[in-house]
């Protein structure tokens, strides 16, 4: 295993592996020449395409609607030609993706923004449906129907997510150090949805820049607290944020909006900022690269569409042979198969593993030591609902709790006997959505 970890009581402490890129200040990646947009980057229903081949297109260009229901908008971050609609391979596996040929010409479409003197909460979430803003932290869930509460006076507490607890991840550190302002504006926009009594920033302990950058931001607004977190993983969870900043708890089948909360990542504020002020979509994000195979790791403002390759290329390229390539951190990441595979609105993160580093080891049998039980943050039995996928008793494994897991990815990572839990989970998970699109009991 290339990181140990220290067991604690529901979380875990990773080696903290940040100081490759958390004092990189943000730089524009590379474009390259070919784009690829897949349409399911985000919870829910893939959107629709709204161009056809041979059509050429702008920066911001409208390429696909959002679905009716659950869904987001998809646009172009570059100018071009669309040259293909077709199955593609994402992090999700083959989708369906639109593909751009840029003309590095850069044309870009007129997207008016707002003024605060005729700005209204229905200018608001409109202007977040139309920018495609997608939750940043990994969920991407459509951020407008987050906000679009039945009830919104029922919401009293809001909170931005700058925990990123993943070992690697330093994007939202930078963020936060490098636009501090923006994302306390988008918070503030985001805060006028609701009748908010508590607005607070949660950042863990272990980056005290950023703590002090937006401190020192939060000084022109009254009512937003910034507050440092225990630095334990999963604290970037969203039901183990609330806990530590509220002491409230999210019933088993419940949502944070039901005990009137919402949270959103300090990245999706950022993107609302831009969003209403400057009317711009969704359409760049912030991406740390690193790894030990490669040259030079940064932190990258990447155009959504841009290959994984292009990523690796701008840090040099590698210094040794690498054993892995994982869309994500090393806890909830998933290894991709090309590096043709694009970066999306959810990738906060590319980590590269060294031959040594990625080497599977020997799974033993289960020696009943409990401890995947004790860091499991939502009070599950990872080893039981593995058991129970690997006989195939999916009824089992979902009475088990499987939907309940966040796919944090502890009991994997402490667990002994190199039993893949996570991996059986998700299995256990796919196959219990399976058998619920198919009616079957």
């Amino acid at each position: 295993m290339f990181f140990s970890i220290k067991r604690t009581l529901k979380g875990s402490h990773p080696d903290p592996e940040k100081s490759r890129t958390e004092n990189k200040e943000i730089e524009v990646a590379s474009v390259p020449r070919t784009l690829i947009f897949p349409l399911n980057m985000h919870i829910g229903a893939p959107a629709k395409p709204v161009v056809a081949v041979g059509e050429a297109v702008k920066v911001g260009t409208l390429l696909a609607a959002g679905a009716e229901g659950v869904s987001a908008n998809v646009h172009a971050s570059v100018s071009g030609i669309v040259t293909a609609i077709e199955k593609r391979l994402t992090v999700k596996g083959l989708a369906d993706c639109i593909v751009i040929k840029n003309d590095e010409a850069y044309e870009t479409e007129s997207w008016p923004g707002h003024t605060e003197e005729s700005l209204t909460k229905e200018d608001i979430l409109k202007a977040i449906k139309d920018a495609g803003i997608v939750g940043m932290g990994g969920a991407q869930f459509p951020t407008h129907i987050k906000y679009a509460v039945e009830n919104p006076d029922s919401i009293h507490t809001l909170i931005l997510n700058g925990a990123e607890c993943e070992p690697y991840a330093t994007a939202d550190d930078r963020l936060m150090r490098e636009h501090p302002l923006e994302i306390l504006q988008g918070m503030a926009l985001i805060k006028r949805l609701f009748p908010i009594e508590q607005a607070v920033v949660g950042i863990e302990s272990n980056k005290p820049e950023a703590i002090l950058k937006m401190e020192e931001a939060a000084k022109g607004f009254d009512d937003i607290v910034i507050q440092s977190l225990p630095d334990l993983y999963p604290q970037g969870d969203e039901e183990t944020l609330i806990v530590t900043v509220s002491g409230k708890q999210v019933p088993a089948g419940k949502l944070p909006k039901d005990i009137g909360v919402i949270v959103s990542n300090v990245a999706t504020a950022y993107a609302v900022q831009q969003a209403v002020y400057s009317g711009n979509p969704l359409i760049t994000r912030v991406v740390t690269v690193t790894g030990t195979p490669l040259k030079e790791p940064k932190n990258l403002l990447v155009r959504i569409g841009t290959p994984i390759q292009s990523v690796l290329d701008d840090c040099g390229g590698f210094a040794a042979i690498p054993g892995a390539i994982i869309h994500g951190g090393p806890m909830m990441g998933r290894a991709v198969e090309k590096t043709a595979v694009p970066i999306v609105k959810g990738t906060s993160i590319i980590l590269t593993q060294t031959l040594e580093e990625a080497g599977m080891e020997e799974r033993m049998p289960c020696i009943r030591c409990a401890q995947c039980l004790e860091v499991c943050p939502v009070k599950l039995q990872p080893v039981l609902i593995s058991e129970a996928y690997e006989r195939g008793n999916i009824k089992r494994a979902e009475e088990l709790g499987a939907m309940d897991c966040i796919e944090c990815g502890n009991c994997s990572y402490i667990c002994p006997s190199k039993i893949p839990l996570l991996d059986h989970i998700r299995g256990a998970k796919q196959r219990i959505r399976e058998q619920q699109k198919a009616g079957v009991e």
